[in-house]
């Protein structure tokens, strides 16, 4: 099975940034990094009946783990997970 999954950067500021991430853009959660609290959260699953949120979820947590840990909490706009 071949995985997309899409992650737009909706804000970011020196507390927290958000990402919109999902499938496709017109199916997209919200997830969030809590730059004090160095936690990962979903302020909102993909709402659909198409997609399970759960796969998307955590791909796009670990997407945004990478970002903290190995690129040193460089958020970039947009990225793409692919495999």
């Amino acid at each position: 099975m071949a995985v997309f999954v899409l992650m737009l950067k909706e804000f970011e500021n020196e507390d927290r940034v958000v990402y919109l991430y999902g499938p496709n853009e017109n199916s997209m959660g919200r997830i969030e990094y809590d730059k004090k609290n160095r936690v990962i959260n979903q302020l909102s699953p993909i709402d659909s009946q198409e997609f399970a949120d759960d796969f998307f979820f955590k791909r796009a947590g670990r997407r945004l783990s990478r970002m903290i840990i190995k690129e040193n909490q460089n958020f970039v706009d947009r990225t793409t997970i692919e495999s």
